[in-house]
């Protein structure tokens, strides 16, 4: 296993961080080499070389270096008297996209669909430019962290005692990563995750498929914690939740269970700055009694002018998994939408299947059931996206 990384408090991360940056900004003023030289441990003649190479004024605008479209054109362009392997099997891959159409549109698709969006990057309007049109009381604080939030798709275990290592190896794709502020409350970041889970609808509706008046599972369920660093940070938001941690706390002070000591928090009380965290440790969230997400803390720094400025807007996707639909086991076009037990008319036991064949085959013109059946909406991760 790889060295456990050092645990960080949060809030002690920003008091340090902010005094350090605010004392050697003051200290060092724009010429002052020497004390830049100085605080960071270099020699003034490689101080002198790197802010004559890192000078704003060496910078090239798009009229006197390169634009956008001479960039891609160049990484088609391959030199005659390249040796280089890379620019070989490059200049193989362009001539068989423009020989072959069906390979290039499969390129272009397999890059569209992939499971996970990275191109999620903050647009302009959350700019230091355009904070100004931002409402005061709507603005950033300052100094304050961004963490970055990894949450998994909800995981199904096998065995009663899985420890959290182990749900990682199992975990589901990456659902989402958020960034969020250290001043947030831990609800905040729960309100934003959305799990398939949430929307089950309890009970058979083959009698009235378009009952409406049934409640999804998030609104019966509400209860839910955090687990981080020995700490159970439970929602305590509506008057009939639980603590979902009591049974597990109890039973891991049973003689023993060398768990050690753990504590109890509100979520609605306790922000990020109140936590303790360990980068790339999978913690665990915990909702609808045992749907359990991992949740991975990947990156920590100072909030600054570049990120976006409106704290409406946290917490913040910066990247969101891709959804695979459930299609109809028999028209094998439209997302499922029912799942049905006990049909004659289905190829299988149980069937996933759209409205519209769902309705065709169970139903008469009147709307009438027909036959023995059992159905149950049905939703996909696709539903959630």
């Amino acid at each position: 296993m790889a060295a456990s990384m050092e645990k960080v408090n949060v809030k002690t991360f920003l008091s340090q961080w902010d005094n350090d940056t605010y004392r050697n900004c003051a200290e060092y003023v724009t010429g002052d080499t020497a004390t830049l030289a100085e605080k960071i441990g270099m020699s003034y003649e490689n101080v002198k070389e790197l802010e004559s190479v890192c000078s704003v004024d060496r910078l090239e605008n798009d009229a006197e270096g390169c634009t956008e479209f001479d960039q891609w054109s160049n990484l088609e362009t391959i030199p005659l008297d390249t040796k280089l392997m890379s620019l070989s099997f490059q200049k193989q891959e362009l001539e068989r996209r423009k020989k072959d159409c069906n390979y290039t549109n499969a390129i272009f698709r397999k890059m569209k669909y992939k499971r996970v969006d990275d191109h999620m990057i903050f647009s302009s309007m959350n700019s230091t430019d355009q904070s100004e049109s931002i409402p005061d009381e709507n603005k950033v604080v300052y100094p304050d962290v961004l963490l970055v939030v990894h949450v998994h798709q909800p995981v199904k275990t096998r065995h009663k005692h899985t420890t959290v290592e182990e749900l990682t190896r199992t975990s589901g794709n990456m659902s989402n990563s958020w960034l969020v502020l250290g001043r947030q409350k831990l609800t905040d970041l729960r309100d934003v995750i959305r799990c398939v889970n949430d929307l089950n609808v309890p009970g058979d509706m083959s009698e009235n498929p378009d009952m409406e008046s049934q409640n999804y599972a998030k609104d019966v369920f509400k209860s839910g914690f955090f687990f981080i660093d020995d700490t159970f940070y439970n929602d305590f938001r509506e008057e009939d939740s639980r603590d979902y941690s009591l049974e597990i706390r109890e039973w891991a002070s049973k003689p023993g269970n060398d768990f050690g000591p753990m504590k109890t928090a509100k979520m609605e009380d306790s922000t990020f700055l109140d936590l303790t965290v360990e980068l790339g440790k999978p913690y665990v969230y915990m909702h609808q009694g045992d749907c359990q997400h991992v949740v991975i803390f990947s990156d920590i720094r100072l909030l600054s002018t570049d990120d976006p400025q409106d704290v409406t807007l946290y917490p913040f996707m910066a990247r969101r998994s891709r959804r695979r639909r459930t299609l109809c086991r028999l028209c094998n076009n439209e997302a499922a939408r029912w799942i049905v037990y006990n049909s004659q008319f289905t190829p299988e036991n149980p069937s996933f299947l759209c409205d519209l064949c769902f309705r065709s085959l169970h139903y008469d013109t009147e709307n009438k059931k027909i036959g023995n059946f059992e159905a149950y909406k049905y939703f996909d991760n696709h539903a959630i996206a």
